[in-house]
């Protein structure tokens, strides 16, 4: 599976790294400063390749972590609003689609965390409710003292498909056909930080119905997490 995976990222890199070097040197060897709509144009185009590897790397970097049981969190205490809402804005800023995304989370709340992780671990499920969506989506973030749920009305997950989904490689297909690019790694590296936090995560779905995620917190093992 890893010579699978090596063989189809790079195959899948190479040609990101391409267009976006052809925009860019087609920009260097034929700028027109008058003519604004090309450079923009020409600048979507490197802009929304950038946005497609950084997403691959993200990836990879989530297959590397092969040591969670020896990792350290480097936690700290933050308010958990503003960081909510600077990833989601992330989130809007490269979605190909209408996003709609509403946070219902309480001035002055905090949690402790690794900001690092718990910041990428909300990106993953953001981008998961965009890219398993139909033309457009909407997205409710909600958090309290107990929990933090992610809820979306995208396509949905089959009940057999469920118990799956924070496998490493694992993907939802259809029939033959993934309807999405990606390498099953998401999910596994949001299961493993949750758990790393002594927390745990859930999820409800059913297909038409949208899907949610819920982060909870536990507090049996003594630890100070959000309040």
């Amino acid at each position: 599976m890893k010579d699978d995976y090596t063989h189809n990222m790079t195959h899948e890199i190479k040609t990101p790294v391409a267009v976006a070097y052809s925009a860019a040197d087609s920009m260097l060897r034929y700028y027109d400063q008058s003519d604004e709509a090309r450079n923009r144009q020409f600048l979507k185009i490197i802009m929304q390749r950038l946005s497609f590897l950084s997403g691959m790397i993200e990836n990879i970097l989530s297959m590397s972590m092969e040591r969670f049981k020896s990792m350290e969190l480097e936690l700290s205490r933050f308010e958990l609003k503003p960081m909510v809402e600077e990833v989601t804005e992330m989130i809007k800023l490269k979605a190909d689609k209408p996003v709609k995304i509403e946070v219902d989370i309480p001035d002055g709340l905090s949690v402790t965390a690794d900001a690092l992780h718990f910041g990428n671990v909300l990106s993953n499920l953001l981008d998961n409710a965009v890219k398993y969506s139909g033309d457009s989506v909407a997205i409710i973030i909600k958090a309290d003292s107990d929990s933090i749920t992610v809820a979306d009305n995208g396509i949905g997950i089959k009940k057999e498909n469920l118990p799956f989904i924070f496998d490493k490689f694992y993907r939802v297909s259809s029939g033959d056909r993934y309807e999405t690019s990606g390498y099953g790694l998401g999910l596994f590296y949001v299961k493993q930080i949750i758990e790393l936090h002594g927390w745990e995560i859930d999820v409800i779905s059913k297909p038409g119905a949208g899907t949610q995620f819920r982060i909870k917190m536990n507090y049996e093992k003594g630890k100070d997490i959000i309040g």
